[in-house]
């Protein structure tokens, strides 16, 4: 049996400049992608009839993404992720993953981390977090 497992190679990231007709471009360097992870929270709706507890599911939080990208100071798109993170405003993003039909997740969400780092023997690197706001919409 052939696998339909699909490439990490060829995934687009991309970030929105926030204009009034957003253009969205790719983040460039970045080596790999973590998250969204999330979950929801857990309501006890037991009450003294009940024989179990009983619960409902609240409000998702779609939690957070980790990009790991090769750092570039001059790098337009880099800078406006630090930008981002200064100025606490949350962005628009997308990914695009590599199937026929172009599977594309679009959020919104603020960059509560940029830290760099480097090593002997390594290139300089950079760890983003995006924490996202609201739901993930995928078209």
């Amino acid at each position: 049996m052939s696998s339909n497992a699909l490439q990490s190679q060829g995934i687009d990231f991309q970030m929105g400049d926030g204009g009034g007709t957003e253009v969205f471009a790719i983040i460039p360097e970045i080596s790999s992608i973590s998250g969204p992870g999330g979950s929801a929270a857990i309501i006890d709706v037991t009450d003294l009839a009940s024989t179990a507890k009983e619960k409902r599911v609240g409000l998702q939080d779609e939690g957070s993404i980790t990009l790991e990208i090769n750092y570039i100071p001059t790098n337009v798109k880099h800078a406006l992720l630090r930008t981002a993170k200064a100025d606490g405003e949350a962005r628009n993003f997308k990914i695009i993953f590599t199937d026929s039909g172009t599977t594309t997740w679009s959020f919104s969400a603020f960059v509560s981390g940029f830290s760099v780092s480097a090593a002997v023997d390594d290139v300089i690197k950079a760890s983003v977090t995006l924490e996202v706001t609201g739901s993930i919409t995928e078209a």
